[in-house]
């Protein structure tokens, strides 16, 4: 808000790629208010259905755990790992079959 207000401010125009040119005229300002609104709106529905998914997760899975999964070191990480040490990250991922992106962990 107060970025878009300082451009208005300075004259400059701002281009919405599906709604046209806002400018610093009241109907511009009506339609940036608008717009931010409705934004901030959705980003407190997003964030109301992920608590309520959270709850009935909870509820109704015993082993649920918030957050990301923590990382598992296997053994076949470790031999990845092992294995480009002393090679190149191409040479590790051909002998693993995986992407050399994986291999750079």
């Amino acid at each position: 808000m107060n970025l878009i207000d300082d451009l208005l401010k300075e004259k400059i125009m701002i281009k919405v790629l599906n709604l046209g040119t806002i400018d610093n005229t009241p109907i511009g300002r009506m339609i940036v208010r608008t717009l931010l609104s409705v934004a901030e709106m959705e980003r407190d529905m997003i964030i109301e259905r992920t608590q309520v998914g959270k709850i009935f997760a909870r509820q109704h899975n015993p082993n649920y755990k918030e957050g990301r999964p923590k990382r598992k070191k296997d053994s076949r990480n470790m031999a990845i790992f092992e294995y480009s040490n002393s090679h190149t990250v191409k040479e590790a991922a051909e002998a693993f079959n995986i992407s050399p992106r994986t291999v750079q962990w």
